[in-house]
C-alpha cells in the first residue's frame, strides 16, 4: 500500500489494485510453480534411476574381472588338524596328508636359588650369553641387576629383537628364571653360557645359571625336565620341527606355516594327529579348486542389481489407475532414455556368443532366465552344474571387454559417466530451474512496475474525485448565499 488511499473518493484503492495484481501475477506463478515442480520431479526420478544403474554397474564391473575366475580356494576335511589357502598359482587337485608333529619352540628353566629371609637372592657379577639356534644374545650382570628380578627384566630388555623372553617362577625348591625363545624348529633349545668378571660378588654365583639341555638317559629323544625336589634346571618344552606327509611323501620343517610345499599353498597346521590315526593310516584331505562361491555370489549381485533396475524403472513409468479420478502418471512415464536403456540392457543379455555347441553362449546356459515380469532368476542347480563343467568357458564369457559384462558396462557407462546422457539430462533440467527463477525475479519486477502504476492512476483519480466534491460544495454554499435563493427541503 502507497500510503492513507481513497480519502477523496472512499473508493478503496488497495482492495482494487491488489486484485488486480494478484489477477496479473496468479497464471505466471502457476505456470512456474508447475513447471518447478515437475523439473524437480524429474530430476529426481532421474536420479533414482541413475543410482539404480550404477549399482547395476558396480554388480557387472565385479564380474568383469579375470581374477575372479583365477582365484583358488584350499580347504581341510579337518580344520583343527590343519587349514590352508591358496593363491592364483596353485594347482586344483586333492592331497591326502598327515600331520605327525608340530613345530615347537623352546622353554627352559634355570636352576632355582633360595633367597635369605626378606632378602632376594643375588648373584655374581658377570655375563650371561643366551642362545636359540642361530638367535642369541649378550647380557651384562652388574650389581644394578643381580638379582632375579633384574636379570629377568635385563633378558626381556636384550631379546625383545630376537624373540628371547624370561620370566620368574617359583616352585618347591626356591625362585628360578624360565627362558622362552619363539624360534620353532629342532636345534633351536635354548642354552645359557656364563661368564663371571668377579667385579662384584653376590649370594650365589653366576655360574649356577648355565645351561645346557641334557639328553634323558630313558628316552634319547627327550631332553632331562627341571626338578622342582633338587632345584636343577631342565627342559619344559622340546624345540622340534614340523613333521608331515603330503601323498605319503615325508617333509621335516621348522615351521608351523609351510608355504614351499605345494605351489600356490600354505599350510597352516593346528594340531598333530593321533597315534592310534597315525597308525591307522588316517589322512586329512587337502583340496585346491577353483573360486566358485565367490562367482556365484557375484552372478546372485548382478541378478539382485539387475532385478532392482527393473522394479525402479517400472515405478518411475507405471500409470495408476485412480477410481472416480484421472489416472496417476510416474514421472518418466513415456521418457525415451529409459526405453533406450532398457532395450539396450535386453538385447545385449539375450544375444548369443559364437562357440561349439556345449560352450558357454548365453546367460541361459547359466540357469540364468527372463521372467514374465522382465525380472532375471537363478537356477542354482544349472547354475552349479555350468560352472562344474565349464568354469573357465563360463569366465571367457563373461569378462573381457568383448565378454557380457564388458559388453553391459560400456553401455551403462554411456548413460551415467560424468559425460553420459543422464548426467547431460540432468544438467539441463537443473538449468531449467535456473530459468524459472530468473522469470520469477522478472515476473515481480513487471508486477511491482503494475502495481506502481495502478496506484498513481487510482490516487489520481481519487484526487481529481476529491477535487470536484470540493467545488461542488463550494458552489452550493455560494447558491444557498444568494438572494431570494430558497433551498426546497428535500
Amino acid at each position: 500500500m502507497v500510503g492513507i488511499t481513497g480519502l477523496g473518493s472512499g473508493i478503496k484503492i488497495d482492495e482494487i489494485v491488489t486484485a488486480l495484481v494478484n489477477a496479473e501475477r496468479a497464471p505466471k506463478t502457476n505456470q512456474l510453480d508447475n513447471l518447478e515442480k515437475q523439473t524437480t520431479t524429474r530430476i529426481s526420478a532421474l536420479g533414482t534411476l541413475t543410482g539404480a544403474l550404477n549399482t547395476f554397474k558396480t554388480a557387472i564391473d565385479a564380474l568383469n574381472k579375470p581374477a575372479l575366475f583365477e582365484s583358488r580356494t584350499a580347504s581341510s576335511s579337518s580344520s583343527s588338524v590343519l587349514k590352508a589357502t591358496a593363491t592364483t598359482t596353485a594347482s586344483a587337485g586333492t592331497y591326502s596328508v598327515q600331520v605327525q608333529q608340530l613345530a615347537a619352540s623352546s622353554k627352559v628353566a634355570l636352576q632355582s636359588v633360595s633367597a635369605s629371609g626378606s632378602t632376594p637372592a643375588t648373584f655374581n657379577s658377570g655375563t650371561l650369553d643366551i642362545s636359540a639356534g642361530t638367535s642369541s644374545i649378550s647380557v651384562d650382570i652388574t650389581e644394578a641387576n643381580n638379582t632375579l628380578a633384574g636379570m629377568r627384566d635385563a633378558i626381556n630388555e636384550a631379546g625383545k629383537d630376537s624373540g628371547i623372553s624370561a620370566a620368574i617362577i617359583t616352585d618347591d625348591s626356591g625362585s628360578r628364571l624360565v627362558l622362552s625363545s619363539t624360534k620353532t624348529g629342532a636345534g633351536n633349545d635354548i642354552q645359557v653360557a656364563v661368564t663371571e668378571d668377579g667385579v662384584t660378588t653376590g649370594s650365589n654365583a653366576l655360574t649356577s645359571q648355565a645351561f645346557t639341555p641334557t639328553v634323558d638317559p630313558d628316552n634319547a629323544d627327550a631332553f632331562l625336565k627341571p626338578s622342582s625336589d633338587t632345584g636343577a634346571g631342565g627342559v619344559i618344552t622340546q624345540a622340534k620341527s614340523a613333521k608331515l606327509t603330503i601323498d605319503g611323501l615325508q617333509l621335516v620343517r621348522d615351521s608351523n606355516k609351510i608355504e614351499d610345499a605345494l605351489e600356490g599353498v600354505t599350510i597352516d597346521l593346528v594340531s598333530a594327529q593321533s597315534a592310534t590315526d597315525l597308525t591307522d593310516g588316517k589322512t586329512i584331505s587337502l583340496t585346491v579348486g577353483v573360486d566358485k562361491g565367490s562367482v556365484k555370489s557375484s552372478l546372485q549381485k548382478f541378478v539382485d542389481a539387475y532385478n532392482a533396475l527393473i522394479s525402479s524403472s517400472a515405478q518411475l513409468t507405471a500409470v495408476v489407475e485412480v477410481k472416480g479420478s484421472a489416472p496417476v502418471a510416474g514421472p518418466l512415464v513415456g521418457d525415451s532414455t529409459v526405453r533406450s536403456v532398457l532395450s539396450g540392457l535386453r538385447n545385449e543379455i539375450v544375444k548369443m556368443t559364437g562357440g561349439s555347441e556345449d560352450s558357454v553362449k548365453a546367460l541361459a546356459n547359466l540357469g540364468i532366465t527372463t521372467d514374465e515380469d522382465g525380472k532375471l532368476s537363478i537356477d542354482d542347480t544349472e547354475l552349479t552344474a555350468a560352472l562344474d563343467s565349464n568354469f573357465d568357458q563360463v569366465g571367457s564369457y563373461l569378462t573381457g571387454e568383448d565378454g557380457l559384462m564388458g559388453r553391459l558396462s560400456g553401455f551403462v557407462s554411456g548413460y551415467v559417466a560424468t559425460d553420459g546422457v543422464l548426467n547431460q539430462r540432468d544438467s539441463a533440467l537443473r538449468g531449467t530451474l535456473l530459468n524459472i527463477d530468473k522469470q520469477r525475479e522478472s515476473l515481480d519486477k513487471r508486477v511491482e512496475s503494475l502495481q506502481t502504476r495502478l496506484y498513481a492512476q487510482y490516487n489520481a483519480m481519487d484526487s481529481l474525485v476529491g477535487q470536484l466534491s470540493r467545488t461542488s460544495e463550494s458552489l452550493g454554499s455560494m447558491l444557498a448565499n444568494l438572494p431570494g435563493f430558497v433551498k426546497k427541503d428535500s
